[in-house]
């Protein structure tokens, strides 16, 4: 990542920040936008994975236009295919692990697809299109393909088709629920959309001869993009669980407006003390992102979560706020843990 786009580090430590903060929700009551919607709709909760998503897709842009900035890539093609499949497994891997832990059940029961198993196929898609097709109007193309063939599978099938192919591959006891997973296979096809439409935000931002970037244009895209979404709602209802096209406009045209914002303040206004606190958990999101699923679990085990959130409510706190609390304390720590990884310039990626 280039210096010029430290908001995308502070982005993404934001929303991995906030995933954090949504998976360590415990109690009989939570605050409303940090509760997933039961069905349509869509929610802060919900916004906050196909943020990421689309994070990943602007660093791939960066990653892979080293070039530009006077590194050049040596590898052929097979050999950086090569590189992103390793990744992807490592990916996959380490999600199904995090399911497994703390490993009191059998192989045969444990959960296959999940968070990271979904980053890792929509990565490994979206970087395979735009390694052979690198041209800008090809992206497009295949977003429009992904988004547009998803809706049609849909429509044509019905909803049910999505846990019906999960659970022909993974089998019953390996899904979310028995019938369906929210991070199932073919609910990642329009995932792999939401990649590229952040690909295409990073050549959108990716102006180094200019004072203000692509800052404007990205949020007059946003706004298009939000606007359509809200559009295809009408005859495609938002659902996180099914990610459906208008979904995907929707969150990717949020997420352009929030960066574009973001960009503003810390390249334009140069406005950067407040940065680092993000930027340490952003530079190494994955090794945060896996400490916290340990340490919750963990926490859970040994009735530490229980424990904190009842020490919470003795201060006559709403149930609410003390889940709050709760998963704020889990954000801290894990922060804490990572800030010596960051003061020593250690990066842990797949």
């Amino acid at each position: 990542m280039t210096k010029r786009f430290l908001s995308l580090d502070v982005f993404r430590g934001m929303t991995i920040l906030a995933m954090i903060i949504l998976n360590n929700q415990t109690g009989a009551t939570v605050f409303a936008p940090l509760v997933h919607s039961a069905g349509d709709g869509v929610t802060f909760a919900d916004m906050i994975f196909p943020f990421f998503l689309f994070i990943m897709g602007a660093a791939m842009w960066f990653s892979t236009h080293k070039h530009d900035y006077g590194v050049r890539s040596t590898r052929s093609k097979g050999q950086q295919m090569l590189h992103i499949f390793r990744r992807t497994l490592i990916l996959f891997g380490l999600g199904v692990l995090l399911n497994w832990i703390p490993f009191d059940s059998y192989f045969a029961f444990v959960r296959i697809p999940g968070v990271l198993q979904r980053i890792a196929l929509a990565y490994f898609f979206a970087a395979g299109l735009t390694l052979y097709i690198p041209r800008m109007r090809g992206v497009v193309l295949c977003i429009i393909v992904l988004l547009t063939g998803y809706w049609f599978l849909l429509d044509s099938l019905g909803m049910e088709i999505v846990g019906r192919v999960d659970v022909a591959v993974f089998g019953s006891a390996h899904l979310y629920r028995p019938t369906f997973d929210p991070e199932g296979l073919l609910s990642t096809i329009p995932a792999i959309g939401s990649v590229l439409i952040g690909y295409a935000a990073g050549r959108v931002m990716d102006r180094p001869n200019s004072a203000s970037g692509g800052i404007g244009s990205l949020m007059v895209l946003g706004l298009f993009l939000a606007g359509a979404g809200m559009l295809v709602d009408l005859i495609s209802p938002m659902n996180k669980p099914l990610w459906t096209p208008s979904y995907v406009l929707f969150t990717s045209g949020l997420a352009m407006g929030v960066w574009s914002v973001l960009s503003f303040i810390i390249e334009y206004m140069q406005a950067q003390r407040w940065c680092e606190f993000f930027t340490i958990a952003g530079t190494n999101s994955l090794f945060i992102y896996s400490l916290s699923i340990v340490l919750a679990k963990l926490f859970g085990v040994w009735g530490v979560t229980r424990a904190v959130y009842v020490f919470y409510q003795s201060y006559h706190v709403p149930d609410a706020v003390a889940s709050l609390m709760w998963s704020l304390t889990v954000v801290l720590l894990c922060w804490l843990i990572t800030w010596p990884l960051y003061r020593m310039r250690i990066f842990i990626t797949a």
